[in-house]
């Protein structure tokens, strides 16, 4: 995976004024027909005795799975963040079990999934490489599956801490494959499952067991899900001269006066295995937009008589946030670094932790919007919502 994409200066500029909130973002779902495969739940690896330790069976754990019916081949992206807290080694790797008649194929992999320690570092690279398209293309474990057998797209060994080291080591990033039946135009009959197992020299294609539950804990509950879409599109609009403007993005849950939102990747619209315990579905939803690449639409507007420079800029809106920028201006991806929000312990009341994504001069008597983008993807390790922020110099 490419990670040398440079890095955008960390500015500080004026907070949202006290009672002013955010203008929330109305979301839609985008790159519909990739299916996005999301396997965060649970995040942190226990064995019993830990009140949260998650099950074993013969050495084995599905900490996710997904199918869909009706097609002859399927592209998946997935995002997976999991914490080995075992003090054991594990093995974790994605399978594709074939319950069709005939052999599938699994092909075109690009991945950013590393085993590492450094959590915020690696949630920027995985995100920076999503979004400037970076992400390594690499061989599957099994290029073919035949009927009735269950393949590794890939697998990765998760150590336990060596010490003196007390270091625990995460699986995380995104992965993106694609699963096809060899023979043209027949429907796929399938199960694609994020495995786990004690020990590093387990065999994942003999794993049939069912999801584990999720857990909800003191911080939060962390999403599961799959749905059939890869991407969200929001977008908001700027008049020149109209001083500071806030835009919520990755916004979560709308509230009866203020209904917009574009926490749209939901539990209740996830796929969900028929006849499951609702603890074994999905969990959550997917509000901070893990793995996917958020796409705003910035429209510009200037009615005066003289041109006009905005600044856009992007922070947090209540605690951390890092990840990766683009804009359409200039085409270059940027790491965003990690951002203090404005309820982080030690934030400034006054300032701002926010990026410049760009300064646009926006011409005299501009009524149809000049129309811009932001891609942006959340890293791994940090929190939404964001905002889109607007000043006319």
């Amino acid at each position: 995976m490419a990670c040398n994409q440079s890095t955008k200066s960390i500015v500080n500029i004026p907070r949202i004024s006290a009672g002013t909130f955010p203008i929330r973002c109305w979301g839609s779902q985008a790159n519909q027909g990739t299916r996005f495969f999301l396997s965060d739940n649970p995040e942190s690896i226990f064995l019993s005795p830990h009140t949260h330790a998650t099950p074993f069976t013969n050495g084995f754990a599905t900490l996710w799975s997904d199918t869909v019916n009706g097609r002859s081949s399927v592209r998946y992206r997935m995002f997976v963040w999991h914490l080995n807290r075992t003090g054991q080694n594990l093995k974790f790797g994605i399978t594709v079990g074939n319950a069709g008649t005939t052999s599938y194929s699994i092909h075109n992999i690009r991945s950013s999934v590393q085993v590492v320690t450094n959590f915020i570092n690696h949630g920027i690279c995985a995100a920076s490489a999503l979004v400037g398209d970076s992400l390594d293309a690499l061989s599957p474990v099994d290029s073919s599956i035949p009927a009735g057998g269950v393949g590794v797209v890939r697998e990765w060994s998760v150590p336990a801490p060596v010490p003196p080291s007390t270091a625990e080591s995460l699986v995380g990033g995104i992965i993106e494959f694609t699963v096809s039946n060899t023979a043209p135009g027949v429907s796929l009959n399938y199960r694609v499952r994020t495995s786990l197992a004690l020990g590093t020299t387990a065999n994942l294609r003999l794993n049939q067991t069912p999801v584990v539950p999720y857990i909800s804990s003191s911080d939060g509950t962390h999403p599961r899900g799959s749905w059939d879409f890869t991407d969200i599109t929001t977008s908001s609009d700027y008049a020149a001269g109209s001083g500071w403007r806030h835009f919520s993005i990755s916004n979560g849950n709308p509230t009866p006066s203020n209904p917009a939102t574009d926490d749209i990747m939901k539990d209740t619209n996830s796929y969900r295995i028929i006849g499951a315990p609702d603890n074994q579905g999905p969990a959550a939803s997917n509000k901070g937009h893990f793995g996917t690449r958020h796409i705003h639409t910035v429209r510009l507007t200037n009615t005066s008589n003289a041109d006009r420079q905005v600044k856009i800029y992007i922070a947090p809106q209540v605690y951390t946030y890092a990840g990766a920028v683009l804009w359409s201006g200039d085409g270059i991806t940027y790491k965003v670094p990690r951002l203090t929000g404005p309820q982080s312990t030690g934030a400034s009341p006054t300032m701002q932790q926010a990026v410049e994504v760009a300064t646009v001069t926006v011409p005299r008597n501009t009524v149809s919007p000049m129309t811009r983008t932001i891609t942006h993807s959340t890293g791994g390790s940090s929190s939404t919502p964001l905002m889109v922020i607007y000043q006319t110099l």
